[in-house]
């Protein structure tokens, strides 16, 4: 079973009015800002899976700054979830500095079928720069429902590039040592945290940390997962795409093109997040 878990998916009306979301939202404006940047629609991602042979796909939201977008963007993900059965797996997402509203939108989006939360985007969520006790009460509530919390994360050194941020390596460490008991999902191969993993203690504070693949071409040679097994263990990584920022097809092909051995490339494309997430692949006609 393939498992992308790294997907975005928008309502049209995000695309077709995004002038008035780029005002509501301080991260659909950072990542956004070009009019003619992917956003994708559900049934165009099942059709790129059906073109890929992508089995499931998690469906992440962005770091929501304005409560009412973030509603939007979660209530749109868990019907199409619903729309197609065993084919999409929602993610929500919220703001940590909402507090208890960020808990209780939380709660109902699990009820309703959500599998995890995020992806956090810190940086233009106002918490890059806070203390990490800003985020107990979301925290503790995933950890309560046994749910993990996708985090993006960026790279201290090369290029620059649209969301970027700043969230790198050394401030994700500190996170899992904050809350040991939590399990995350950092994106973009956590910024090279998977790297340090070779100091034995690092490797041990990773213990319930996970990193996804998304966007790995723009970032890395195929390598990267090797490397990445290599040091924090193949059971910590997540094959992502970050569609529709990439074609499921690229990142399928980038994978394989690293020459895994089979085992651990199984692991890889759907073993760990069938296992962290509980998945099961859908049903035949």
């Amino acid at each position: 079973m393939i498992v992308d878990s790294h997907t975005h998916i928008l309502p049209a009306e995000f695309r077709l009015d995004g002038q008035r979301i780029r005002r509501l939202d301080a991260t659909f404006r950072d990542l956004f800002a070009d009019s003619r940047s992917r956003l994708a629609t559900a049934c165009e991602l099942v059709e790129e899976m059906d073109r890929t042979g992508v089995d499931l796909s998690v469906a992440a939201g962005y770091g929501w700054t304005d409560a009412g977008v973030a509603r939007t963007s979660n209530d749109y993900i868990l019907e199409a979830a619903r729309s197609h059965p065993g084919r999409i797996v929602p993610f929500c997402s919220v703001n940590p500095l909402w507090g208890t509203e960020a808990v209780t939108e939380i709660r109902r989006c699990v009820e309703a079928g959500a599998r995890g939360v995020g992806e956090l985007h810190p940086d233009s969520q106002g918490i890059a720069d806070a203390d990490l006790a800003i985020l107990a009460p979301l925290l503790d509530a995933t950890r309560e429902l046994a749910i993990p919390v996708l985090f993006h994360a960026s790279e201290p050194v090369g290029h620059a590039y649209r969301g970027k941020g700043s969230v790198t390596p050394d401030m994700l460490e500190a996170l899992v040592r904050a809350y040991p008991s939590n399990e995350f999902i950092f994106a973009h191969f956590g910024g090279g945290l998977p790297f340090y993993a070779l100091m034995p203690e690092v490797r041990k504070s990773l213990a319930r940390a996970y990193f996804d693949s998304a966007a790995f071409p723009y970032l890395y040679r195929p390598d990267v997962f090797n490397v990445a097994a290599a040091s924090c263990g193949a059971e910590r990584v997540l094959f992502g795409s970050d569609y529709p920022l990439v074609s499921q097809a690229r990142a399928l092909a980038g994978l394989r093109a690293a020459g895994m051995p089979l085992s651990d490339e199984q692991l890889v494309l759907g073993q760990n997040a069938s296992r962290l997430l509980g998945l099961a692949p859908a049903s035949p006609d």
